[in-house]
């Protein structure tokens, strides 16, 4: 016994001796189904060459590696494609004459790996999704298992569905029902049937069924549906081709869309669409499926028969987690899992989920200084990251054209025509500048499935929770977010203090058209700065007058110019005030008329509004929130959730003079407010009124 023991572990030696000694470099040929990135590819060849490497096998030093890519997924995806780079592949290998074949993925084994069947060169096959017996039924090669028989071993590339079930069940404890979401290829479909049959009988109290998505824009719709049905609370995404409108989506662009707009957590085929940013859970190790491989092309390598070497399931899964996605979907992972995870990813390597982004913009004006600022900020900030419009970037703009409408049902007309455009075209985020697109477009999109961005409102955030027509989510809820635009009322009565030294009385005359316009004006009135007397300053009073037509509007300036106890006056937002006739006086006519007629110094909130006239405005800067707007719409595209951007105060404050109404009011503006002010105007820029439409 012992000496025969003692020949068998001396022939072993001596074989494992001549594999490493060998004088010529032993020659391994690689045939890989989809490109050299591939994310299923990739990892199992690089832990083929690491586990050669452990076994003595050394790139560079006694073994010569040839790769072949098929390029299936995007370039060659027909069936006669796919073919014809399989016939390269036989050809290649029959001129290289290597010791070994191997085949990644299905596409690669069905075409040259069966053809190669019952041949005296070896191959070795690697994460098939079909059964070897479904493919010993095309080419017999197949003894079983445990012995093949003929030239031709592997590693079958078990999914572990099951295990990952059931830790889903651990993170999202009322699951009940999950989707499997496959495509129509030939990978797609060996995926069904392989799902199918490692849940059969598995799948405890959850229940699961198959989406199958013909093409990109019906596996959007599965999204999107995934997202509105409550019973659902997770989906497992083993779709890798899609077709889209002209082009070939595959597990990037599938992967950045789903990250865009899912809403549920996606259990992932390998650790590999982890890292890229789906949730995860139990998964393939792909890596660890490659050294499988390797130990059978290793003993190939070292004098064994590949009829000896049984086919075995891929063993081991790995753990793996994606923290980002996890907090952006507002799921808390158990500690013990997290301590039990192979793998745990801080962020989402995909850079930009959202490929192709459309973005509509809602106006609430025409063309309003403040709002073209705030846009001009967006699109600054973007083109530094290459989001240049037109290119990278589609963008679609509607205004309500606020100035020339007359009551709250033409505005309601107006917001609901443009979100029926919104749910035509489905932009992949809406941006609303000002308050009336805040309340007649963003408040209806509160808890939909569109990503809303705020910018350059005027009301406090009060106005719109109280205002949230829902009742069902909370303003502003999980798909929204933005820039506030707070009045910085302190800063604006220090101004006047330090320009009108004298001022013991202001009044604010403010528009009825509109309710947000009321909303400031109470937000004024309970934060404005009376007076201290603390720094021994003078209180000063503030009053508010509201207005609702020009007749009201022209006589209450009359008045109040004329009264010797009122110092300063501020035409706060004179917009939609009526004629007799119920039509709506243009803007740069009710400008005109009060810079003629008002001969007591005034304010703005706000910057733009300046340049028409008024004499000074402690405002927020609108380029700055656009910027700040730029910022949060850039993380939109790279994945983040609405919910995870926090709603941000403006930090762009400035001081805006104009010297020609200066000049006109007969005063001198103190030293120190030039050399503070931001922008000084000489002159009163005419508003542009357009004629009807």
């Amino acid at each position: 016994f012992f000496s025969c023991c003692f020949l068998l572990c001396a022939s072993l030696f001596s074989l494992a001796l001549a594999a490493v000694e060998r004088q010529e470099p032993y020659k391994i040929f690689l045939v890989h189904s989809y490109d050299a990135e591939n994310i299923c590819g990739k990892p199992q060849a690089t832990g083929l060459l690491e586990g050669l490497a452990e076994e003595g096998f050394v790139v560079g030093r006694n073994l010569m590696v040839e790769h072949q890519y098929m390029e299936t997924k995007r370039v060659h995806t027909t069936p006669e494609q796919i073919g014809r780079q399989g016939r390269l592949a036989l050809e290649k290998i029959n001129n290289w004459q290597p010791d070994v074949v191997v085949t990644f993925d299905d596409n690669a084994t069905r075409e040259v790996m069966l053809p190669l069947a019952g041949s005296q060169l070896p191959v070795v096959f690697s994460g098939i999704n079909n059964t070897p017996e479904y493919y010993n039924e095309q080419e017999r090669f197949l003894n079983s298992r445990k012995s093949p028989g003929h030239n031709v071993t592997g590693v079958y590339e078990k999914l572990h569905v099951a295990k990952s079930l059931q830790v889903m069940k651990e993170v999202v404890p009322d699951l009940k029902r999950i989707v499997i979401l496959v495509d129509d290829s030939p990978t797609g479909r060996a995926m069904r049937n392989q799902v199918a049959q490692e849940l059969s009988g598995k799948s405890g109290d959850i229940l699961y069924s198959f989406w199958l998505a013909r093409d990109f824009a019906e596996y959007k719709r599965m999204i999107r549906r995934i997202n509105s049905t409550p019973a659902i609370g997770a989906y497992y995404q083993a779709c890798s081709l899609l077709r889209d409108t002209d082009s070939v989506a595959t597990v990037p662009e599938i992967t950045a869309w789903s990250l865009a707009h899912g809403k549920k957590p996606a259990m992932a085929v390998n650790f590999s669409f982890t890292r890229l940013g789906l949730f995860g859970g139990a998964s393939v190790n792909f890596p660890a499926m490659g050294r499988q491989a390797a130990a059978k092309v290793a003993t190939i390598l070292q004098g064994g028969n590949p009829g000896n070497v049984a086919v075995d399931n891929a063993e081991d899964y790995a753990l793996v987690f994606n923290l980002a996605r996890a907090r952006q979907l507002g799921i808390s992972i158990p500690p013990e899992l997290l301590g039990a995870a192979d793998e745990v990813y801080e962020t989402m390597e995909l850079g930009g989920p959202i490929i192709h982004p459309q973005v509509f913009i809602i106006h609430s004006w025409k063309e309003d200084y403040d709002e073209i600022e705030v846009e001009n900020g967006i699109f600054s900030e973007l083109e530094k990251a290459g989001w240049i419009t037109g290119s990278t970037l589609k963008v679609q703009r509607y205004s309500l054209d606020i100035e020339r409408l007359s009551s709250q049902e033409e505005l309601r007309k107006r917001g609901s025509n443009v979100l029926q455009e919104i749910h035509r075209h489905k932009p992949d985020v809406v941006i609303v500048l000002g308050d009336a697109a805040a309340t007649e477009v963003m408040l209806p999109l509160v808890g939909s499935s569109y990503p809303v961005l705020f910018g350059g409102i005027h009301a406090p955030l009060s106005f719109y929770r109280q205002r949230n027509a829902s009742g069902k989510t909370e303003f502003p809820g999980k798909n929204v977010t933005g820039v506030s635009s707070l009045f910085n009322y302190a800063k604006t009565m220090e101004t006047v203090r330090i320009m009108l030294p004298d001022t013991r009385r202001i009044v604010i005359v403010s528009s009825a058209a509109w309710p947000w316009i009321k909303a400031v004006a109470e937000d004024f009135a309970d934060k404005v700065r009376y007076g201290s007397e603390e720094d021994d300053l003078p209180v000063i009073e503030v009053q508010f007058e509201q207005v609702s037509t020009n007749d009201e509007f022209q006589q209450t300036i009359v008045r109040l110019d004329a009264d010797p106890e009122v110092d300063v006056i501020s035409a706060m937002l004179p917009v939609g005030l009526t004629r007799a006739d119920g039509s709506i006086v243009p803007l740069g006519e009710t400008f005109k008329w009060l810079f003629a007629h008002q001969h007591k110094p005034g304010f703005t909130l706000l910057a733009g509004w300046v340049r028409y006239g008024f004499l000074v405005s402690a405002a927020i800067e609108p380029a700055a929130t656009g910027r700040q707007l730029g910022r949060q719409l850039m993380r939109l595209f790279a994945g983040d959730v609405p919910a995870a951007i926090p709603i941000e105060r403006p930090v762009g404050n400035g001081l805006f003079v104009n010297q020609a109404r200066a000049r006109q009011l007969g005063m001198s503006i103190p030293v120190d407010i030039f050399e503070a002010a931001q922008q000084v105007y000489n002159s009163m820029e005419p508003v542009i009124d357009r004629g009807e439409e």
